[in-house]
């Protein structure tokens, strides 16, 4: 359709084209201006253009060619119609010598130049009288006879006509002045009715040329106006073909999609029971889940309120044996074993206060105590447990006695029975070093940077990323017995954010795992 809509707009430009060469045409024919004339040759110039790129469209367009049946006649005509137009153009622009007059111009008669070369001669003739004696003049004057002198004046004058010169009397020159005007003006007519005669030839080869083009045009266009409008029926009738094709395909598609909507609500309607069925069973599960939790939590307060009156048994009576035994060494197992006790008792207390209320967060409960002492005493509590599995402890700190911090000492126990733990756990007749290094961050604060690294089995690099989860376990779990549940480094890592500080880990496999941690402490 767009190509139809460009072979219809340069056929109707042709057209219009042709209209206003015809109505200049008319305007020249009329008043013989030169206006006229070039708004003429601009006409034909546009036609020739756009007689071109409608040839050019056409060819390019293969359905049309087929209908224009006289294909190969319309371009021999095209031809000889574009011919004609550069030639009626060629005329105008550039007119032969022989052909056309030039314009005819009045000149005015140069009598000034005749003025200027006319030359005036004159002579004077004098007859002389021969010289007598006295008495031949006395007997001439008695005699009556008078001898006179006599005097002739001649003027002659000469002109110059078309490098002619001619010489003679005035009343001549006149005569040959008034003849030469009238032979110059003769000459000037002469040249003006050639002139006439020259622009009526060139006006009827003009006419001539016109009535051709005339002819071609009637010839040329209703041949692309008839094609034009049978490829726009054809055309047409395509499209109406193919919108009903698309109609029939959207109607049988809408019809599919209905069914298949239908299919699929029925799919959905079967998902949707299937979903509330199973909620149904969550809701169940869910209510089962609260219930065991419920009952988890009992047992939990109740283990944990009933461990506590044994462990403080076993506290008075390690106290009581380490006051009467006098053995350094026996008397410092049995304060370790009363450290121990202590720690566990304040761990019942903690697990009580969960159990009492699920939504429980864990915070600091601060008290004064001394920190090198506290962690000596962590660190030697466990020494027991270290050398059971043949491992050493070894200690580097540059922590002194007279630090007293405010803080939560029972979460310091569990992250150093945490992490001390787990390298027990997975070291065998090996080496667990612990170093200690403070910082003064301010007057009230410290810094507290702990490095706690063993040479045991180490983690593999896929678990490092997750060693933190909850209840993560790693590749290592078929390795390892009593290996736990995976709570103690989320568990580690929850308590040491309470403290404002953070914690990693470092380790390759066979060569033995490092973990990092800062606490930050109030100092007293």
């Amino acid at each position: 359709m767009n190509s139809i809509n460009k072979i219809s707009h340069f056929t109707g430009k042709i057209n219009s084209s042709f209209i206003d060469s015809q109505k200049n045409f008319s305007n020249y024919k009329t008043y013989k201006d030169q206006i006229s004339l070039d708004k003429y040759n601009a006409s034909l110039n546009e036609i020739s253009r756009l007689v071109d790129s409608l040839s050019l469209l056409t060819k390019g367009n293969q359905e049309f060619m087929k209908i224009l049946k006289e294909k190969y006649q319309s371009e021999n005509t095209i031809l000889s119609l574009e011919s004609d137009i550069d030639s009626i153009i060629e005329t105008q622009l550039n007119p032969a010598k022989n052909n056309v007059s030039k314009s005819f111009k009045l000149n005015k008669f140069q009598y000034k130049k005749i003025l200027d070369s006319i030359k005036t001669d004159s002579y004077i003739k004098v007859d002389s009288v021969s010289k007598k004696g006295l008495f031949t003049r006395l007997g001439d004057a008695l005699a009556g006879k008078m001898d006179v002198q006599k005097e002739q004046l001649k003027i002659t004058v000469t002109m110059k006509y078309n490098d002619k010169v001619v010489s003679g009397s005035i009343e001549d020159q006149f005569a040959n002045m008034f003849n030469t005007t009238n032979k110059y003006y003769e000459n000037q007519f002469k040249n003006l009715k050639n002139s006439f005669a020259s622009l009526r030839d060139q006006d009827s080869k003009l006419t001539e040329l016109n009535n051709k083009l005339l002819n071609l045009e009637a010839e040329i266009m209703p041949h692309y106006n008839k094609s034009l409008n049978v490829l726009q029926g054809n055309t047409q009738k395509e499209l109406l073909d193919r919108y009903n094709a698309n109609k029939a395909a959207r109607s049988y598609t809408i019809i599919i999609l209905i069914i298949l909507m239908f299919v699929i609500s029925i799919v959905l309607f079967s998902f949707t029971r299937m979903a509330f069925q199973y909620e149904k069973r969550l809701t169940t599960a869910q209510i089962k889940i609260r219930e065991s939790l419920n009952f988890k939590n009992r047992i939990m307060g109740m283990v944990s309120h009933e461990i506590r009156s044994p462990l403080s048994i076993i506290s008075i009576y390690s106290k009581m044996i380490s006051s009467s035994i006098k053995d350094p060494e026996i008397k410092e197992t049995f304060k370790s074993i009363q450290f121990t006790t202590n720690s566990l008792l304040l761990l019942a207390n903690q697990i009580l206060e969960y159990s009492k209320d699920e939504n429980y967060s864990p915070k600091l409960n601060s008290k004064n105590f001394h920190l090198k002492e506290e962690i000596n005493q962590i660190i030697y509590s466990m020494t027991s447990l270290v050398e059971s599995k043949g491992n050493k402890i070894e200690v580097k700190s540059n922590l002194v006695s007279d630090f007293e911090v405010y803080s939560d000492a029972t979460k310091i126990h569990q992250l150093f029975y945490n992490i001390i733990g787990n390298a027990n756990k997975f070291t065998k007749n090996g080496l667990i070093l612990i170093a200690m290094n403070v910082e003064n961050n301010s007057g009230k604060q410290m810094n507290l940077k702990v490095e706690i690294q063993d040479n045991g089995i180490g983690i593999a690099e896929n678990d490092l990323k997750n060693i933190f989860e909850l209840y993560y376990q790693g590749t290592v779990s078929g390795k390892v017995n009593d290996l736990g549940v995976g709570l103690g480094l989320n568990l580690c890592k929850e308590i040491v954010e309470l403290f404002g500080g953070k914690i990693s880990v470092e380790s390759q496999e066979s060569k033995g795992t490092k973990i990092m941690f800062n606490l930050i402490l109030s100092l007293v």
